[in-house]
């Protein structure tokens, strides 16, 4: 169901930190009864009724309907429009018990106030024209990021960055449609016999720029929701040994024996400033044991969805199984329409403490993909490892400027845009109207990013996925 917008002018309330003991909670509420019910139950220090205090921050003593203490508290006043939500605020700053939280949010609700949705108050900003939605979304990347890089890109989003790249783009576009209108609406005045053609460089020019950004698109993804990367290979090849030393930790059991790895083992790292999901799997090899069989099937099914594949071979032994499972994995990915194996496999030759001069069968050798020296047990070729990785991952060169797509919505849009662009001025003896048509689209498209045009179910989707409080 979507946004109820008759709703919109209720007054919200919520716990809006995490539940769970801490020194601090907070509880938010919005709206334009927001000041007046919370008076209701704030006894300040001084002598002034809450009503009549302006926009600052009282300490005091939140009371039940009989006058007993609940807790001593700090209430922060935020007055209309100056506020997160340009609505009256008020953050009422409490212990860090929930149950005082939410005897709190109960009192505030015997008056009429109600719960917020997920996102709503976020929502509010955006609707009230306090931000825009790159930047409400920014709010969220900044709420989940795991790592600094995902959160210093999620504070550029939030300052306005891409939104302001965005509006010199429509602001370009609106120019040349002007151009293109004027043509259509004067057909009798005088207008250079150049202007389509220089109108057609320009946004050549725009194209070639928003394809820069749109390059982003997968960068961004990773920074924000981060990578899986799963190390394969046949059994006894040193899979769990490689992932306890990218871990640095001893994380999962190694053993001389073969299948100890029965079921796949995930941790979450960060490699320079990439969070990254590490999934060890089973042995790859033909078994008919049920345990072993299982764990090598949801192996097969990790290596579909994973970002990177570290594809391990034993430099003591590198033979015909090693070349039958990784064919095996290949057709798979052909299967799912993935050509480019250099752009998601490395291959790594462990064990090299035992033989440092391994004899690399000419399937591997001909490969594309990269080929990592390592031992494992040793700490060797970890950190070139890495490296490779993040190359994988994000390239080895930076093609962003504190500017990244993070959400798949905008990727989309940016692309349409770019679709829109493209046909209007490469279809031959296009009427000026289909042009102008293309150009609006163009427009649209980027208003969909921005939320000046974007449907109200996708707003939904949006704004569901914050928490309750924010």
């Amino acid at each position: 169901m979507g946004y109820d917008f008759s709703k919109s002018k209720d007054t919200i309330v919520a716990i809006s930190t995490p539940i769970g003991s801490s020194a601090i909670g907070v509880v938010r509420i919005s709206g334009d009864r927001a000041i007046d019910v919370v008076s209701d139950f704030f006894r300040s220090r001084g002598s002034k009724s809450l009503k009549n205090k302006k926009w600052g921050m009282y300490s005091g003593q939140f009371v039940d309907f009989d006058g007993r203490v609940i807790d001593d508290v700090i209430v922060l006043v935020m007055k209309a429009p100056n506020s997160y939500t340009g609505e009256d605020v008020v953050e009422i700053q409490a212990h860090g018990n929930v149950l005082i939280l939410r005897t709190i949010v109960d009192r505030l609700l015997t008056k009429g106030l109600r719960i917020a949705e997920p996102g709503e108050f976020t929502r509010r900003a955006f609707l009230n024209g306090k931000m825009d939605l790159v930047q409400a979304e920014a709010v969220l990347g900044i709420v989940n990021a795991k790592t600094r890089k995902a959160l210093h890109f999620s504070q550029c989003l939030y300052e306005g960055k891409l939104s302001n790249k965005l509006l010199g783009f429509s602001e370009e576009i609106k120019t040349f449609l002007a151009w293109v209108e004027a043509e259509i609406d004067f057909v009798d005045e005088e207008i250079p016999s150049d202007l389509w053609e220089r109108t057609k460089a320009n946004l050549r020019y725009i194209a070639s720029e928003m394809k820069k950004l749109l390059a982003t698109a997968d960068n961004g993804r990773i920074l924000l929701n981060g990578a899986v990367v799963v190390i394969a290979g046949k059994p006894n090849v040193g899979k769990s040994s490689l992932f306890n030393a990218l871990l640095k930790k001893n994380r999962a059991i190694v053993s001389p024996y073969p299948g100890t790895t029965r079921d796949q083992i995930e941790e979450y790292i960060s490699i320079e400033e990439i969070p990254v999901k590490l999934v060890d799997t089973a042995g790859l090899r033909d078994t008919y044991e049920p345990i072993e069989k299982e764990g090598i099937k949801r192996a097969w099914e990790t290596l579909d969805r994973s970002d990177v594949v570290l594809f391990v071979l034993d430099a003591t032994s590198i033979g015909g199984e090693d070349i039958e499972m990784f064919e095996r994995f290949r057709q798979s990915l052909e299967s799912l329409g993935f050509q480019s194996l250099n752009s998601k496999v490395v291959l790594v030759v462990n064990k090299t403490d035992i033989n440092p001069t391994p004899v690399i069968p000419s399937y591997f050798s001909d490969l594309s993909c990269k080929c990592i020296k390592t031992s494992a047990t040793r700490d060797i070729g970890i950190e070139e490892l890495e490296k490779a990785i993040v190359e994988l991952l994000i390239g080895s060169e930076k093609n962003y400027d504190d500017i990244v797509l993070f959400y798949e919505h905008q990727k989309h849009s940016l692309a349409r845009a770019i679709e829109c662009i493209e046909r209007s001025i490469t279809q031959e003896n296009l009427p000026p109207e289909l042009v102008a048509f293309e150009l609006r689209e163009a427009l649209n498209a980027l208003g969909e990013i921005t939320g000046e045009t974007t449907s109200e179910d996708i707003l939904d989707i949006i704004f569901s996925s914050f928490c309750i409080g924010k």
